[in-house]
């Protein structure tokens, strides 16, 4: 009897095992997108930036602006030829929290961004945001996205 239990319990532990290397390489998976979406943004590349999104992704905007669905809305949203180009110079992005549960992964943080945009230069010192990602050929891409910060603390200067 003590050996059937002993080895209920070797069996136990051996079969989480990889569940839990699973998950620590999703964590890291998710991460690297978290880094990814930054790094893109702030080499200007709206192809590559657009490919870490899901065909079907929704952002859900800052200040209670409407949801934006869809690949090619998204890339309207922020990379319409007819405007200025936003130019990202920095952008820290510190994930708190992440959260594995299948194909589906959830990045909760923290973030600070300077954008400069038509002759004016944006500082968000701090902000909040969320990020939901599925996994789709064996690679995490953003399926949902939002964010939030406080304007009144936005430091607005002109471009020198």
């Amino acid at each position: 009897m003590r050996i059937a239990i002993i080895a209920a319990i070797v069996l136990r532990i051996a079969v989480s095992f990889p569940a839990l290397a699973d998950e620590e390489a999703d964590v890291a998976k998710l991460q690297a997108l978290d880094r990814a979406y930054a790094t893109e943004w702030i080499a200007g590349d709206a192809d590559r930036v657009m490919a870490l999104f899901t065909e079907d992704a929704t952002l859900v905007p800052h200040h209670g602006d409407a949801p934006v669905k869809g690949q090619e809305a998204i890339r309207k949203f922020w990379f319409d030829p007819a405007y200025a180009p936003t130019i990202v110079s920095q952008w820290q992005r510190e994930a708190v929290e992440i959260f594995v549960s299948g194909d589906t992964g959830v990045v909760r943080g923290r973030a600070r961004l300077v954008w400069e945009y038509d002759g004016t230069r944006t500082t968000i010192p701090e902000g909040n945001y969320v990020m939901v990602a599925l996994r789709q050929d064996d690679a995490w891409r953003i399926r949902l996205l939002t964010w939030n910060d406080d304007p009144r603390r936005w430091i607005v200067e002109p471009v020198q």
